[in-house]
């Protein structure tokens, strides 16, 4: 694999990556995704993940009137869990951004959920589909600043909001982050498989002095060679902290890969003369 990536910063390198074993250049290949893949992974990590079912988006915009007037005053919440007196079950509805009834519930008891549902439980906040089933869980432990409920009367609203759902976002943060590292990862990792796979068809019908080049399988080994110069250009980005740049990188990376894979098949194609072997 290192012969891959020196050999992926020279035209000829490139070229003479050609029948290199298959099994390498799919684990080659597989690398280079991680790489590519980290300028917005890296990004996602510093914003917490995306708010994947727009549990606070939707309370900050809805401005609910219950927050925080009717909250139960017993109730704290730290990374220690959900602390109680009372047992009773307090439900409340509000929104997410597209305008989707979602409930919040304080159950310090036993509770049955029938719809949308974010349920705070003793030792965990659960999440429940339109169907009452559990989707997942998170537990308190990611919550670095306590909520009082009793001072959440005390503040503004929009305090009182701010402070609810940074405690909300505490908690998910770590499984929005994972969830959204584990699609993108796998979302670049298929549309990279398409590039390849296109690239590679298309790049049969180059001819050198009339005659073809490559097959479809060396056109495979040669564009994924070709990826080495980009992926380290959106990788360098990402460590930089260009973070303005990072939605850009994969767009650069699409676009340099087949000209440097075209450019390196012309400039190879003339290290010998080329026989009749692939015409």
């Amino acid at each position: 694999m290192l012969k891959l990536f020196v050999g992926g910063f020279t035209p000829r390198g490139i070229f003479s990556q050609r029948d290199v074993s298959l099994k390498k250049v799919i684990l080659y290949f597989i690398f280079l995704v991680f790489v590519i893949s980290f300028p917005l992974n890296l990004q996602i990590t510093q914003s917490g993940g995306w708010d994947l079912y727009n549990f606070t988006a939707g309370i900050q915009s809805n401005n609910p009137s219950w927050l925080p007037s009717q909250l139960p005053d017993d109730i704290e919440i730290s990374s220690a869990g959900m602390t109680f007196t009372s047992i009773e079950v307090s439900t409340f509805q509000t929104t997410n951004v597209n305008d989707e009834i979602l409930y919040i519930v304080f159950a310090p008891s036993t509770y049955y959920v029938y719809t949308t549902s974010l349920v705070f439980e003793e030792h965990s906040i659960v999440y429940y589909n339109e169907l009452g089933n559990k989707v997942f869980s998170v537990g308190y432990n990611n919550i670095k600043t306590p909520v009082y409920f009793s001072n959440l009367k005390l503040m503004t609203d929009s305090e009182a909001i701010d402070s609810f759902t940074r405690m909300i976002n505490e908690a998910f943060s770590p499984y929005a982050v994972f969830k959204s590292i584990f699609l993108y990862t796998i979302i670049t990792f298929m549309m990279n498989i398409v590039l390849v796979v296109v690239l590679s068809a298309i790049f049969i019908f180059i001819r050198v002095r009339y005659q073809k080049v490559t097959t479809f399988s060396q056109n495979i080994r040669i564009i994924i060679a070709s990826m080495t110069i980009p992926s380290m250009v959106g990788f360098v980005v990402g460590i930089i902290g260009l973070v303005e740049f990072n939605a850009f990188s994969v767009v650069i990376f699409q676009f340099m890969t087949p000209l440097i894979a075209l450019f390196s098949i012309f400039k190879g194609a003339g290290i010998k003369e080329i026989s009749n072997k692939y015409s």
